[in-house]
């Protein structure tokens, strides 16, 4: 076999004319106006292919042969079973668009396949993993940040916060086994009904839902629910869950200051995150289970669901005069008639005074 090209000395840019001739695993480059070099092709390093710029091989003296014939190359490389020889199986895959065509369909099928399942799997496992105690750390400061930017201090009757809170106390908390440390919070959130929970436990709730509540127990179902969270460590599993997108941009990109940004953004984006349907259902049967274990009828977190969902749909019929006044409290709690039917399902089981049409 033989090759024409260049030969380059070692650490000079003079070129010469050359010939490389191959046999039997060995090279013999024949340098015009120069003498011959001879050696294993084996010890000999070429660069990978890249389009049709030209080859470098790198000989036992440092020096280096340069040829614009690629496929010659190639074959020699497969022919030998040369060590440099896999850049010639990959120029292919490059060059081919059937090749181009499944290399894509099967990188965006594991980014999708890592977003949609892995991402989730791999944050409820980690959320279960952390201690309680590191739950709190991981939350801590946020509920400062909300009250400072965000919530505005309650105007319900502190006689009226304070009958809540020891009912939440001596009632809600004695079916809990997990060890988190609930402390319950009352808030102006504008003129929103709205409740949600941090991973650490605390339970914030607006004036406007404990005005919407017509009695204890539809309270209570919004706040077993919002316990059910904090069981289910959904709130951490999102941050979790945010924070390898977070993590993951980065390291493509480069930016530092991502990471630092949703440290800033963690309060508003408990706030205002939308639990999954699957989520919202874990709370719910949360719920559902232990108002019975209390002796509360589930149907009141079927009422209640039901005033929401009548906001629901004053929001959309006003919705160009106003557009903001629920949707809050209704993107973070989705009030669909099937976890209201589901409700009255476990209301009709298990207090038989109440028929599932109630």
């Amino acid at each position: 076999m033989q090759i024409t090209g260049y030969w380059y000395p070692a650490n000079s840019s003079a070129r010469h004319d050359a010939k490389l001739h191959i046999k039997d695993g060995h090279y013999t480059l024949k340098i015009v106006d120069n003498d011959e070099l001879q050696g294993m092709v084996a010890n000999v390093s070429v660069s990978d292919r890249v389009g049709n710029i030209p080859r470098k091989m790198t000989l036992e003296n440092h020096s280096i042969f340069e040829t614009l014939d690629n496929n010659s190359v190639d074959n020699l490389l497969h022919k030998l079973r040369h060590k440099d020889g896999s850049s010639h199986f990959i120029h292919i895959l490059e060059t081919r668009w059937q090749s181009i065509t499944i290399a894509i369909t099967l990188t965006i099928t594991i980014v999708f396949s890592s977003v949609y399942w892995g991402l989730p799997w791999a944050s409820e496992k980690l959320a279960y993993a952390i201690p309680v105690g590191m739950s709190e750390q991981i939350s801590a400061g946020t509920f400062d940040v909300l009250n400072k930017y965000i919530l505005d201090p309650s105007e319900l009757p502190e006689a009226r916060q304070q009958a809540i809170r020891k009912h939440f106390k001596k009632t809600l908390l004695t079916v809990q086994s997990e060890k988190f440390n609930y402390r319950l919070y009352f808030r102006q959130l504008g003129d929103m009904p709205n409740a949600f929970a941090l991973p650490s436990g605390q339970i914030i709730v607006t004036d406007k839902l404990i005005e919407m509540a017509d009695n204890q127990q539809e309270i209570d179902s919004v706040l077993l629910h919002e316990i059910g969270h904090v069981v289910h460590r959904h709130g951490l599993q999102q941050i979790i869950h945010n924070s390898f997108i977070t993590i993951a941009l980065t390291i493509m990109t480069g930016d530092a200051t991502a990471v630092e940004e949703m440290m800033i953004a963690l309060p508003v984006f408990l706030l205002e995150s939308q639990y999954s349907r699957a989520s919202e259902s874990e709370a719910d049967e949360y719920a559902f289970k232990h108002m019975i274990k209390l002796g509360i009828d589930p149907i009141y977190f079927a009422h209640m669901f039901e005033k929401m969902l009548s906001l629901e749909k004053d929001e959309n019929l006003n919705s160009n005069e106003q557009p903001d006044e629920y949707s809050e409290f209704l993107s973070t709690h989705p009030a669909s008639p099937r976890r209201i039917q589901r409700a009255k399902e476990y209301s009709a089981k298990y207090f038989h005074n109440n028929s599932i049409q109630n």
